[in-house]
């Protein structure tokens, strides 16, 4: 009768121990990677889609990436315009019209039209940080 012999079974259950505990710190590069492909779509498409006699580029050029924000075990992370142009109103607000439209005025979808064209690259960025991060420890 032959005999079957198993080496390695206990560093596979480590190894994939230990990518089931992934660092904060891979999780918030991750993110951030996807954050910065993200960010600048939306600034290109803006710039490019919201035109017209009374813009100035400032909504456009406002679109940033926040902070990492957790909820409970998930994490996130927002980018949208920030602050307030020259004559105080919320950037987020203007590009809330410009993205929408009103009544007279349609919409001009720059970050949806941003997100989806980049979708597929911002999780590629994310992949490769996390790749690097299994290259690192060799699995």
């Amino acid at each position: 009768m032959g005999t079957m012999s198993v080496s390695g079974l206990d560093d596979l259950i480590g190894d994939l121990d230990e990518l089931a505990r992934l660092p904060d710190s891979v999780t918030d590069q991750m993110l951030n990677a996807e954050a910065d492909v993200i960010e600048a779509a939306q600034r290109s498409e803006a710039s490019r889609m919201w035109k017209g006699p009374y813009c100035t580029g400032t909504t456009a050029a406002s679109i940033k990436k926040g902070k990492i924000k957790r909820t409970g075990l998930d994490k996130s992370i927002t980018v949208a315009p920030q602050g307030h142009n020259k004559r105080g109103t919320r950037n987020a607000e203007v590009a809330f019209v410009n993205e929408f439209g009103k009544r007279g005025q349609p919409g001009r979808p720059a970050l949806k039209t941003a997100n989806e064209r980049k979708e597929q690259e911002a999780v590629a960025a994310g992949e490769k940080v996390y790749h690097a991060y299994l290259d690192g420890k060799k699995l």
